[in-house]
């Protein structure tokens, strides 16, 4: 697979998770089970997220 479609499956990858993160229904473990990214990029998410909402 090449790179640009690696980066663009990442990045779908990461909406999706920041959209069940909002949800606030879902760990963050059973998210990063469901996208398959790492759960210290889920908790990247988060604290990005907390920061810009406060």
């Amino acid at each position: 697979m090449c790179k640009a479609t690696e980066d663009r499956i990442n990045d779908e990858k990461l909406k999706i998770a920041y959209n069940l993160l909002l949800l606030g229904t879902i760990s963050k473990e059973d998210i990063a089970k469901a996208t398959k990214l790492p759960i210290e990029k889920i908790n990247k998410l988060e604290e990005e997220m907390k920061s810009v909402l406060e």
